[in-house]
């Protein structure tokens, strides 16, 4: 091992000598070694030596190395339970860091956890540094998330129920890293298999990510989700109108449906549409009925808002000016209700199967853009002007686009408009308008829980029970089912 010099030693850089007779001081320590890498105060120096590995937490079916791996760099992070000899006799969880370009992505990581302290995000105990390896040793054994969750997936309630509970623990560690001004827009989300506990890794680990619900629950105190029981216990302890809400957030990627339908198409809000074939659909409920409460209107424009609230946009930026205008059922309510009574309205319509066909409308999204006149590059001074966003509104929960909703103008008040035909001739961008509705639909293994929880509960899934007794406003079967035409089906722009 190669010494290094020291102002204080004797002789520096001297070797193979004799000292004979005299009085010498000397201020030398009796370390003269290389020391360890710089560690951080706030943590244990673990030996590599007093660590002992346990098992390997695979990440995939195939390995544990999570991290970065590419042709420039062979950088890896590992998982492992483990035991640290002569420190707590419980098992611990254990980042290894191997290869080359880990001394910075490590000391990275480090400093996450030198400025936080919270029960719902990992804890660390420890720090390890060799030549090529570093290590982070944390409190408790851990699994990851995904892996827990994968254990009940046989139970779709049971999944139901982790989601939400794990929903509301990850979004108090959330809270507290933004209070500590602590990013955590790449963590991932681990498991104590002792309490059940949800913690955060401060660190991004690919492969582990989970999607999340919108809803939450607490947690339920004595129940084991390994019982063959929990289901029952579960449902004795949740609240109806929490359930419904989980349910509704219980969704995928193809579930999120959004499809470009004709400008003159009347959209009410609180409806649910019948796919019949590819691009053909059939509103086949009522309005659900929706006060002003609980819409979500916004209008979102960069133009310049006049007395009588038209949108006047200035000549210079007209080819870039947007407009939109979006309005939705506020905080699930409309999806809630349909929880609350889609297996009414399927045993109306007599359905037994393809429940993924029916889409709970709760949006509609109105766009303006201006595109290039191909015909006339030349382009004049003039104004483009949009009609107020009220103008849209046919009914309480009803949109659609006005008859005339924008138009260009030679001059600034607007006073005299020009023809379409006119300002093609003209050279004036082209108004180019679009209507886009959004809504969200269910695979049957959904409703069949519903079905299971409402029954457990001691209601008929086949009655608007459920709904009264919650003060849901009532689904009813359309008298005559409007037929509706689309494109984009299930595409998610």
């Amino acid at each position: 091992m190669a010494l290094r010099r020291y102002s204080g030693a004797f002789f520096p850089g001297a070797a193979g000598f004799t000292i004979g007779g005299g009085d010498f001081t000397s201020n030398v320590t009796n370390n003269v070694y290389n020391p360890p890498p710089e560690q951080s105060a706030a943590f244990r120096t673990i030996l590599l030596g007093d660590l002992k590995l346990l098992k390997e937490i695979r990440m995939n079916h195939e390995s544990g190395v999570v991290g970065r791996q590419s042709q420039r760099t062979n950088a890896r992070r590992m998982y492992y339970s483990a035991k640290v000899v002569g420190g707590v006799c419980r098992p611990m969880t254990v980042t290894l860091y191997q290869g080359d370009d880990t001394e910075e992505e490590w000391h990275q990581h480090v400093m996450k956890y030198e400025s936080i302290r919270h029960p719902k995000i990992m804890q660390l105990y420890g720090l390890l540094s060799t030549t090529g390896l570093r290590g982070m040793v944390f409190h408790d054994e851990l699994i990851p998330l995904l892996q827990f969750f994968r254990r009940f997936e046989y139970s779709l309630f049971l999944s139901i129920y982790i989601l939400g509970y794990c929903t509301l623990e990850r979004r108090e560690a959330m809270r507290y890293c933004r209070s500590m001004d602590i990013t955590t827009d790449h963590s991932s989300a681990w498991i104590r298999p002792a309490t059940g506990e949800l913690c955060v890794n401060l660190i991004q680990d690919p492969g582990l990510s989970i999607g999340f619900l919108v809803a939450e629950v607490p947690q339920i105190e004595n129940v084991s989700l390994d019982d063959p029981h929990a289901e029952s216990a579960i449902i004795s302890a949740l609240d109806q109108g929490d359930y419904y809400v989980l349910c509704s957030s219980v969704v995928s990627m193809e579930d999120i449906w959004t499809v470009l339908i004709p400008t003159e198409t009347l959209i009410p809000l609180g409806t649910v549409l019948r796919l019949d074939s590819p691009r053909k659909a059939s509103i086949i409920t009522d309005p659900l009925g929706i006060d002003r409460s609980n819409l979500d209107i916004h209008l979102e424009h960069d133009g310049e808002v006049l007395p009588g609230s038209w949108i006047r946009f200035d000549p210079n930026r007209t080819q870039y000016s947007k407009f939109e205008l979006s309005a939705y059922t506020r905080s699930g309510f409309h999806n809630k209700s349909w929880m609350a009574q889609a297996n009414h309205i399927f045993a109306q319509l007599e359905t037994t199967s393809n429940f993924k066909d029916y889409v709970a409308v709760d949006g509609i999204e109105f766009t303006l853009r201006c595109l290039p006149n191909t015909y006339n590059t030349r382009e004049p001074e003039g104004y483009l002007f949009v009609c107020p966003a009220e103008e849209f509104r046919r009914g309480p929960d009803s949109f659609q686009w006005p008859y005339w909703p924008a138009y260009w103008a030679l001059n600034s008040s607007g006073t005299f408009p020009l023809s379409t035909e006119d300002a093609n001739m003209l050279g004036f961008p082209i108004i180019h308008i679009e209507t886009h509705i959004h809504g969200y639909s269910w695979d049957d293994g959904v409703y069949d829980t519903l079905r299971r929880f409402q029954e457990g509960k001691g209601l008929n899934p086949e009655s608007q029970e459920t709904a009264i007794n919650l003060g849901y406003p009532l689904y009813k079967l359309s008298d005559k089912e409007v037929p509706l035409t689309y494109g984009k089906p299930n595409s998610t722009s």
